[in-house]
């Protein structure tokens, strides 16, 4: 009987490559990996056709889905790669880590634990300390291979890593010297023996020291066992089963499910925050695909996607880039180049020493954005399968790419693809999301941008309590949604989203809670907020058989109480509000030009009058009002400049004035750029301010103006100065006289020479005379 027991990286080609010529050697009669017993039902998967790394192992909790736990595995990973060995021997293999029932209640129970003290006003730190338990981290468990890389000098374990496993020539006794190196460092980092870190771990190496014990038990003769590189020296020790027995005696269980998912390279990289994540996973499959020529191999991949974005890459630069990686390879006594030989060969070569492409290169192939395969037979809730078939049906693949669809609501697959990424949101999976639509007429143009997520799995796993497929799932949940909540704007956006997803059961539901509410709300800014998604729903009508027979009398009834109710809304509002309720105005104004009810118009524009002439409300609401007003055509160029010199009198406070001013302005300035009146009104009213008070009020202002694009604020700018030219052209010829102060102009004559050589102009030049009058 021998039991191997190698200690491996997760997820390295070199240390996979290395374990594969191990397993041929030693001929195992069962494989044991590190992974959760849980999934021992599925791994008859591996070996399939259909079942494409990278995929994951997903287990959960049916009653807690989000509490999901995946286990990676990519085409280089080596325990993918015993799985693979063990299906084409035709030997058994099983996973042999903690069991996921165990730990799942074990954490639950932790958890009900910390809830009770909580309750009994002790904190976990205090709880830990009388017990004797320290908190602390353990750098080395968590990354071993690190800490070999800093005791040999590296600073990057990568690199580190990629010399001494993936450049390796011969594999031979590399797992001997993982494990004497890994024995080495549990040596000179031993445990608090009652630290909670410890427990964890003991747990998990005892559960696996049972497993190769079953193993032994039921007479296989040789035993080979896959474990990170940490446990390994563990699971060859002197620890006796009855001891184990005592660890694993008494855990808490639960039940799980378990499947596979695809799974993506993204996802098995550091910045996707995975703890056993890579640099580069797609750098790392090109060496498992390519261990012949992978430095010519991977250039001519980064020219092809330089070119295929309209780079140039010429097959010259491809040749003097691998000249150049493998000169840096030999400089620093390496067997072949490595990725930093090729990363910083392709940037000064086929990049020219830019940064940008590099960075393409970098997102596109060494992390790359492949996505796995998993057969149509593996295990699934009926929600998941609704929208596997749904999908098929529709011609759309789950892909990690982005893409774009223009889609046409007057075609049947168009309208039902719609109808699927509407009612996929309402549950909470966003595959596809809308966006602006813009060149395009007419209600019936909707863009969506789609990318699938691994996470929407188990997105979709949570959202199977509300039913079986996403039909019956996103109705239910938006009905409960619409009995919860209170507020009429969620209500309005809820009912929004239950017709463009066409769900009649959830809209009867909606709109009976609208009802219910609005008979009720005294906010008059709620039921202004609600108005913008009602409206918007009537425009839908043609295309998406909206029940506007329902819609309707909630939209009138909603517009009457406004009217009712928003003078007195609007008054003693402080800034803020006074910003919310110009918004909520507006959105009001816009819903009702989308509705074009005539006797709405009327009654708008009467309640809009009594706004602007109400001089108790915010200055502010009075601009905004006004200038909805003048957009409407409502009030004439003359009616304007005579409220503009009244809002913007002496005898109106300065600050008063210039919110109302920063109304006015709000939007666009087209419409303001050929009312002389206002703009002479608003010089006098800025010439008339003191020092002080201009500077105070200089940032309002500054705001007021910044709304506008700069061509309206350059067009702004020649009306004043025209303004400026007509105005001293009349009063040229005579003396301006300042108020106050009696002008010497004899003696300001005396200054001209000084001003003239400041200024270097010629006070003699005939044309000089004309300045000098002025």
């Amino acid at each position: 009987m021998a039991v191997e027991v190698f200690g491996i990286r997760h997820h390295g080609p070199g240390c996979a490559r290395s374990l594969v010529m191990a397993l041929r050697q030693m001929r195992p009669d069962i494989v044991l990996v590190e992974g959760p017993p849980d999934a021992d039902d599925i791994i008859e998967f591996v070996g399939r056709e259909k079942l494409k790394p990278p995929v994951a192992i997903l287990v959960y909790p049916p009653d807690e889905p989000k509490r999901a736990v995946f286990y990676p595995f990519a085409l280089f990973s080596p325990e993918w790669q015993a799985l693979q060995y063990a299906r084409a021997a035709g030997v058994p293999s099983r996973f042999i880590d903690l069991p996921l029932r165990q730990r799942f209640a074990m954490d639950r129970a932790a958890k009900e634990m910390s809830a009770e003290r909580e309750n009994d006003g002790e904190t976990d730190e205090e709880h830990d300390a009388e017990r004797g338990l320290e908190d602390e981290s353990f750098p080395l468990d968590e990354d071993p291979l690190g800490a070999l890389a800093l005791a040999a000098g590296y600073q990057d374990r990568e690199l580190w890593w990629e010399h001494q496993i993936e450049q390796r020539i011969d594999p031979t006794g590399l797992f001997q010297g993982i494990m004497e190196a890994m024995t080495e460092l549990r040596q000179g980092k031993a445990k608090e023996p009652g630290s909670a870190r410890h427990h964890d771990e003991a747990e998990r190496e005892a559960s696996m020291r049972q497993g190769i014990r079953k193993a032994i038990k039921e007479g296989f003769e040789r035993i080979a066992v896959v474990c990170g590189a940490w446990h390994a020296p563990a699971l060859v020790g002197k620890q006796t089963a009855t001891a184990d027995a005592r660890v694993l005696k008494g855990l808490p269980r639960t039940k799980v499910a378990t499947t596979w998912v695809p799974w993506t390279h993204s996802r098995l990289s550091y910045r996707s925050g995975y703890g056993a994540g890579i640099r580069s996973p797609g750098w790392y499959e090109h060496l498992w695909n390519s261990a012949e020529g992978a430095p010519v191999r991977w250039v001519t991949r980064a020219a092809r996607l330089l070119r295929d974005d309209d780079l140039d890459a010429s097959s010259a630069s491809v040749i003097e880039t691998v000249r150049l990686a493998e000169a840096m390879a030999a400089l620093r006594e390496l067997p072949m180049p490595g990725l930093e030989e090729l990363t910083e060969s392709v940037q000064a070569v086929l990049c020219q020493g830019e940064p940008s492409p590099l960075a393409l290169i970098r997102d596109r192939l060494e992390i790359g954005d492949r996505i796995g395969d998993v057969p149509d037979d593996t295990p699934m809730v009926p929600i998941q399968k609704d929208l596997e078939t749904l999908s098929k049906r529709l011609r759309l693949k789950a892909t990690s790419e982005i893409k774009t669809l223009d889609l046409d609501l007057r075609k049947e697959n168009d309208r039902a693809r719609s109808l699927l990424f509407h009612r996929l949101d309402l549950i909470g999976v966003p595959w596809a999301t809308k966006e602006r639509v813009r060149g395009k007429s007419g209600t019936f143009h909707e863009i969506w941008q789609l990318q699938w997520q691994v996470e929407f799995v188990v997105q979709l796993i949570d959202a199977s309590v509300w039913g079986n497929t996403i039909e019956e799932a996103s109705a239910a949940r938006v009905s409960h949604d619409a009995l919860k909540s209170e507020d009429l704007p969620t209500l309005s956006e809820l009912l929004d989203g239950a017709v463009l997803a066409e769900l009649p059961d959830a809209i009867e539901t909606i709109l009976s809670r609208l009802q219910a509410i609005a008979a009720v709300s005294a906010d008059v800014r709620h039921l202004m907020e609600s108005l913008a998604p009602l409206a918007n729903l009537l425009r839908y009508g043609d295309v998406r058989q909206t029940p506007t027979q329902q819609i309707r009398p909630i939209i009138e009834g909603f517009f009457e109480r406004i009217v009712v109710g928003l003078v007195p809304a609007c008054s003693s509002l402080d800034d803020e509000a006074a910003s919310q309720m110009c918004r909520s105005i507006g959105s009001v104004h816009e819903s009702l030009h989308l509705l074009d009810v005539e006797g709405f118009q009327q009654e708008w524009e009467e309640t809009l009058f009594a706004l602007t002439d109400d001089e108790t409300i915010h200055g502010l609401v009075r601009g905004w009002t006004c200038r909805l007003l003048l957009e409407r055509r409502a009030i004439s160029d003359e009616e304007l400049c005579r409220r503009a010199r009244l809002a913007l009198s002496r005898a109106v406070p300065p600050h008063q004035s210039a919110t109302w001013l920063e109304g006015l302005l709000t939007g666009s300035g087209q419409v303001l750029l050929h009312e002389d009146g206002l703009w002479l009104a608003l010089d006098e009213w800025l010439a008339g301010l003191s020092g002080d008070v201009f500077t105070e009020l200089v940032p309002l202002l500054r705001r007021a103006f910044a709304g506008f694009q700069g061509p309206e604020r350059r067009a702004m700018g020649e009306k004043v100065k025209s303004l400026e030219h007509r105005r001293g052209t009349a009063a040229r010829g005579r003396p301006r006289a300042v108020e106050g102060i009696a002008v010497d102009h004899e003696r300001a004559r005396l200054v001209l020479p000084v001003l003239a050589h400041l200024l270097g102009v010629d006070i003699n030049h005939p044309s000089s005379e004309e300045g000098s009058d002025r």
